[in-house]
């Protein structure tokens, strides 16, 4: 006879798993049972025999994945950290140490002096290229001409760079770059006028 206070067990729907159960597709299960049917009672092994050869088993405390135990599942050995790269992948990185950031220093700034200094360079080049080409000027009224027409684009092309380059400092390199199509356009221009 029934018991009316436990509901009637309905053979169609899943049964629920229990602590007692291994997972589902693990190597533990054996062949499938039926769900009405009783699982298959383990031999007990005494606690004095060695642990038997095989896979290594894992503490019941230990999470069990949905892949573990699946068919060609290979448990990795306990020797390998659970955070370590896998055998033969590269190590991690070390994380560098980075200086605390600055608190109440400006940062540090591109000045117009080096802008200038980038821009007169180009002004340098153009000079030792007239002077290799067209050899030295026949006077000094064409040498101070020639220098007053390298003065304009030399001083606009610096401003310019500057405000390009003014919010942090660039490495001067980068600053002659950046001052090198400024200054031969510049350039150019002063001499169309």
């Amino acid at each position: 006879m029934a018991d009316p206070e436990q509901p009637a067990h309905d053979p169609s729907a899943p049964r629920e798993p229990t602590d007692r159960d291994p997972a589902p597709g693990s190597h533990e299960a054996g062949p499938a049972t039926p769900p009405d049917s009783p699982a298959p009672a383990r031999p007990a092994t005494p606690p004095d025999s060695p642990a038997p050869a095989g896979p290594a088993t894992r503490p019941d405390d230990e999470p069990r994945f949905s892949w573990q135990g699946a068919p060609g599942y290979t448990p990795l050995p306990d020797t390998l950290a659970p955070h370590a790269p896998l055998p033969g992948a590269p190590p991690y990185p070390a994380q560098p140490e980075h200086p605390p950031a600055p608190v109440g220093q400006a940062p540090a700034r591109t000045g117009y002096g080096r802008a200038l200094g980038a821009t007169a360079v180009w002004a340098l080049v153009n000079l030792a290229l007239v002077l290799l080409v067209a050899g030295p000027p026949p006077s000094a009224d064409s040498a101070g001409v020639f220098a007053g027409r390298l003065v304009l684009p030399t001083l606009v092309g610096a401003l310019l760079t500057w405000l390009i380059a003014r919010r942090r400092r660039w490495p001067f390199w980068l600053l002659v770059l950046v001052a090198a199509p400024l200054f031969w356009v510049l350039r150019a221009l002063t001499n169309l006028a």
